[in-house]
């Protein structure tokens, strides 16, 4: 007979590391990342269609260098630079640029999500773009200056175009 650990619920996943990355917190409760996203305190997150990719995509091109970020568990793939837009074609959203550049598949963002809260000690803002299946495509983080704040200027374009989504 074999002993098996039972696996916490979303909550007490949650409140035992509250400020690890939403990926850990999802296989800790067995739960998808959007699951965790959606169950963040009031304020954290505020989570819109992903009707809205290609608006905050092209929005996101402006804010200068940020931090483009794929988590899918075995590996945490970082790329710091300005993201330079792109252009829509073959149902893709075609990322322009170096050192950011791709395909990303459109009708497969589910939701667009402005995230504010702590990853691990730091104060973070960034977009957050997730699957149909409630997995994360990626996520933008805003940048930070030589003293490793947020960028303010960074910090008015995020609240701005979450405004303007929210209005949409």
């Amino acid at each position: 007979m074999t002993d098996t650990i039972p696996r916490p619920t979303l909550a007490e996943a949650l409140a035992a590391n509250p400020t690890a990355a939403l990926e850990d917190i999802a296989r800790a409760a067995g739960v998808t990342p959007l699951d965790v996203l959606l169950a963040l305190p009031a304020g954290e997150v505020t989570a819109l269609s992903g009707e809205h990719m290609v608006a905050a995509l092209d929005d996101i091109a402006s804010w200068g260098e940020v931090t483009f970020i794929v988590n899918t568990g075995p590996v945490i793939l970082e790329a710091k630079g300005p993201m330079h837009g792109g252009t829509v074609a073959h149902g893709m959203y075609n990322l322009k640029g170096k050192p950011i550049g791709g395909h990303l598949n459109i009708a497969t963002c589910a939701k667009v999500a402005f995230v504010r809260r702590k990853l691990f000690s730091s104060e973070t803002r960034s977009v957050q773009f997730y699957g149909q299946d409630g997995s994360c495509l990626f996520k933008v983080y805003l940048g930070r200056d030589e003293a490793r704040q947020l960028i303010p200027a960074q910090i008015a374009a995020f609240d701005a175009l979450q405004a303007r989504l929210l209005a949409a």
